[in-house]
């Protein structure tokens, strides 16, 4: 995805970088750049609002019912393990 105009930060990276932007786990730098080029870039933005429309939802559909500790530490190692996956392949 790309609007078609250079980016200091180009649109890919950006892209693999909005999970940890929207869970507010990005370093500074990084969260400089990501912010500068979604000033920039409405394909790009487009992406962030469907992204942080979901965790929204997904957070709120979650709020309901409690979570067993071990099915939550299951959760969370294969978000992590996808997350590695995707960013680093």
């Amino acid at each position: 995805m790309s609007c078609g105009n250079p980016h200091a930060t180009p649109c890919t990276e950006v892209l693999s970088l909005l999970y940890v932007y929207i869970d507010d786990e990005i370093d500074e730098v990084h969260r400089i750049e990501v912010t500068t080029h979604l000033g920039e870039c409405p394909p790009c933005v487009d992406s962030f609002t469907v992204e942080r429309r979901l965790k929204t939802r997904l957070r709120d559909a979650c709020m309901a019912e409690q979570v067993p500790d071990q099915v939550r530490s299951r959760i969370i190692a294969q978000i992590q393990q996808v997350s590695i996956t995707y960013r680093y392949e």
